[in-house]
Formats: structure tokens, C-alpha cells, sequence
């Protein structure tokens, strides 16, 4: 077995299974769904997409309060689809404290008017150790669809008792509102943005917007704090939605995230326009249950009025599983999704191993989809496991889970798996 010069491969006491018994096991249990399309219902006409949250505080890369109480409409919602969200209270030293905030997203349909709709409110804002305080703050945002096309509306988006640097404000405020807050930065209070095209439209709303852009002061420059945003969409004449993401490695004790999805990225409800999306980590490392080099993964898709297609890639490249109970110079999952409003299909071409190495013996790269291989004093490990639904195919390239006390001494719970893809369309 040939790998790169520097890299150390470790061979634990598994080494000496046979390989003859391990390739029989694994085509002993050899299953190979494939691609598929159905007939049994029609995807949608219309995309609803929306999304509210209360707070969200950052500083450059660094999250200082995430967002409170978020509400979205996922990638299938449907007319009559309601979510709401409520927290008593979010506190972020120096920056923000609020009290309840309520937040909700709806997809409508009265009539030939369909509407996606998100509300945010938030009760006794405290923001920059007081600078600007309120009573309450609500965002609206709607964007409807009937036959006269589409429009955009944020009715209902008020303050009460909003004070910001001695200025007060009740009611309703201009959009887009800028303040200048002396020798800290500035505020925009009901910042919008809104696009309106031939089969697309949406808006976004943030009631209120801090921007630090003063150094050398209490706080920090650079630093934004949001409150009460609520943005909403839709898409006309489309053939389906899609969604799927891919990631490099995760990591899981039973329910407890070990090491998060490494390089994800997301394939959206209406794909990427046909741009390549892109993430890319130079390694990762977590032992002794994974070592790896180079990971990138990709999602790219489009959505028309005749079609629907998506497709996410995972490559991790330099693979080294349970201390070189498993290895490969490179694993590749690529997953596709497709429907033209009728008919569905899933597919997984791309995927491949390169030099996969099982227990020190060489495995072969051509493996059968959902090869289960039993690894014993350590496991059950899957390779290229394919999970097929009514919608979706997930591509699990390598998935170890562990439940045995084992040299390595991994946790039994653990559920590792590396480059994993996942497509879907609706």
C-alpha cells in the first residue's frame, strides 16, 4: 500500500482478520437500491420561503449571541404550514438584553393569492449598556403572489418607546433610517431590502441594526447587533424544490455532537442559480477516531419551471479511521437529486474510493453500495451506505459504530463517518 511520504499509518491487532472473511461478510451483506423515479404525486408550483428571529449579536467570525427564537418555513412548506417560536429573555454581556420574544412564519393561500409571512417581537430591548432602549420592537415581512404578480409588504413593523441616543420614536418609522451614535458607530432602524423578478421575490426586514465602527472604545469595532428580523419569499413556476448539504467528517457519542459536520455546506430550496458552492478545510483531526487531510465539499443546483436538479459532493482525501482500522488516499460521495414535476430520480455518480485499505488488507475501490463489513472487538462498519427515501438519497461513504470495548479505545456509542452527501428534490 502506497501513501504519501510523512504520514504515519498505525495497524492495530485487527489486523490479523482474514481478509477472505471480511470480504465475504461484506457481500453477505450487500444490498444495491438505485436511482429511482415515481409517478405517485406532482411536486409544487410555488416555493415558500420565510425566516424570523428575535436577536443576533456578532463580532466579525465571533458569534456573540446567536439568534433567539428563529421560525422558518422549510424547503416543502405548504399552504397552511404555521411555525412560531417564543423565548423569556436573551442576555449578552454589554451588547443586548431583551425580554419575550415572539416569533412566527406562515404560508398562505387565499384565493389566487399566495403569501409567505414572518413576524418578530421583541419586549424591552437594552442594547450597548443602554445607548438604545425599547418597549417593543416587530418586524413584518410578507411577500404575496396573485395575478397581477408580486408585491411586498411590511405592515405591522413598529416600535414602541424606542429610544436611540436621546432621539424617541413610536409607531412607525421610515425605511432604512440611519443614525450616527457618536464615537461608537451607528444604527439603522427598519433596514429593508426587497427584490421583486419575472418568477421570484422577497424582503427582509431588520428593525434595528448596530454597526460599531469606532475603535479603542468599550466596544469592540466591528461588532453588529441585530433586533427583530423577519424576511420572507417566494418563487413561482418551478418544477420542485431541492435540498441535500454535504460535510467531511462528524463525529457522535449516542446523542452527544463529539466533533460537528467538518466543510458543510447547504444546497438551498431553489439550488445555488447553477454556481458552485464551496467549502474546504485543510484537515481534521479528532483521536483516536479519525484523522484526515484535505476535505472539500460542494453543493450546486438549479431550479427551473421544467426541472429541478441538485448535486452535493464530499472528497476527503488522506483517511485514516479507528487508527488505521480503516484508510483510503481519497473518498468521494456525490449525490444527485432531480424531478420534473412528475417523476423522481436519485442518483450516486461519482462516488468512489481510492486505495481503501480495511484492517491493513486492500479492500478494493469498486465496493457494492451498503457494504456492511462486521469488524470484531470494535463494531459494525458500513461503507458507501446509501440511504434511499421517497425524496432524498444520503451517501455515508464510510460509517463506523462502535459497540464493543475495543483497543483504540473509542467510546462504545460512537458513530463516525466520513464524507457524507446528501441530495433531495420535492
Amino acid at each position: 500500500m502506497a501513501h504519501p511520504s510523512g504520514r504515519r499509518w498505525i495497524v492495530p491487532l485487527l489486523a490479523l482478520l482474514v481478509l477472505g472473511q471480511c470480504s465475504a461478510q461484506a457481500m453477505a451483506n450487500t444490498v444495491t437500491p438505485r436511482s429511482r423515479a415515481t409517478a405517485d404525486e406532482r411536486s409544487i408550483d410555488v416555493g415558500y420561503t420565510g425566516t424570523a428571529w428575535g436577536t443576533y449579536a456578532f463580532v466579525g467570525n465571533n458569534v456573540k449571541s446567536g439568534k433567539s427564537a428563529v421560525s422558518s418555513l422549510g424547503c416543502r412548506s405548504v399552504a397552511g404550514t404555521h411555525h412560531e417560536n417564543t423565548v423569556t429573555s436573551v442576555f449578552s454581556k454589554d451588547l443586548l438584553e431583551t425580554g419575550v420574544i415572539d416569533t412566527t412564519a406562515d404560508a398562505l393561500a387565499q384565493g389566487n393569492t399566495q403569501t409567505a409571512k414572518t413576524t418578530a417581537d421583541v419586549h424591552d430591548i437594552v442594547l450597548l449598556q443602554g445607548v438604545i432602549t425599547g418597549s417593543e420592537i416587530t418586524a413584518v415581512s410578507a411577500t404575496s403572489h396573485d395575478d397581477s404578480g408580486f408585491s411586498t409588504s411590511s405592515e405591522g413593523s413598529s416600535v414602541v418607546d424606542l429610544d436611540v441616543n436621546g432621539q424617541h420614536f413610536n409607531g412607525t418609522v421610515d425605511p432604512n433610517t440611519k443614525i450616527d451614535l457618536p464615537g461608537i458607530g451607528y444604527v439603522v432602524l427598519n433596514e429593508q431590502s426587497s427584490f421583486i423578478g419575472r418568477r421570484k421575490a422577497g424582503l427582509t426586514v431588520n428593525m434595528i441594526h448596530v454597526v460599531v465602527t469606532a475603535g479603542g472604545g468599550q466596544f469592540k469595532k466591528g461588532t453588529q447587533v441585530f433586533v427583530a428580523h423577519a424576511e420572507s419569499g417566494l418563487r413561482t413556476q418551478i418544477a420542485g424544490v431541492l435540498d441535500g448539504r454535504a460535510y467531511g467528517t462528524r463525529m457522535n457519542v449516542d446523542d452527544k455532537v463529539v466533533s460537528g459536520p467538518s466543510a458543510l455546506v447547504g444546497l438551498g430550496c431553489f439550488g445555488t442559480g447553477g454556481r458552485l458552492r464551496t467549502n474546504e478545510v485543510d484537515s481534521v483531526s479528532v483521536p483516536p477516531a479519525f484523522d484526515v487531510g484535505t476535505v472539500v465539499d460542494t453543493a450546486q443546483g438549479t431550479v427551473k419551471k421544467d426541472a429541478a436538479t441538485g448535486e452535493t459532493t464530499s472528497e476527503v482525501q488522506l483517511v485514516d479511521v479507528a487508527q488505521g482500522v480503516i484508510t483510503a488516499d481519497l473518498v468521494k460521495a456525490d449525490a444527485h437529486a432531480f424531478t420534473d414535476g412528475t417523476t423522481f430520480s436519485f442518483g450516486d455518480d461519482g462516488t468512489q474510493f481510492v486505495n481503501l485499505y480495511v484492517n491493513g488488507q486492500p479492500f478494493g475501490d469498486n465496493v457494492p453500495p451498503n457494504t456492511m463489513v462486521d469488524l470484531p472487538g470494535l463494531g459494525t462498519l458500513w461503507l458507501r451506505r446509501e440511504i434511499e427515501r421517497k425524496h432524498s438519497i444520503e451517501i455515508r461513504m464510510i460509517e463506523l459504530i462502535v459497540t464493543q470495548d475495543n483497543p483504540q479505545g473509542l467510546p462504545i456509542g460512537a458513530d463516525i463517518r466520513v464524507a457524507v452527501a446528501e441530495a433531495s428534490a420535492h
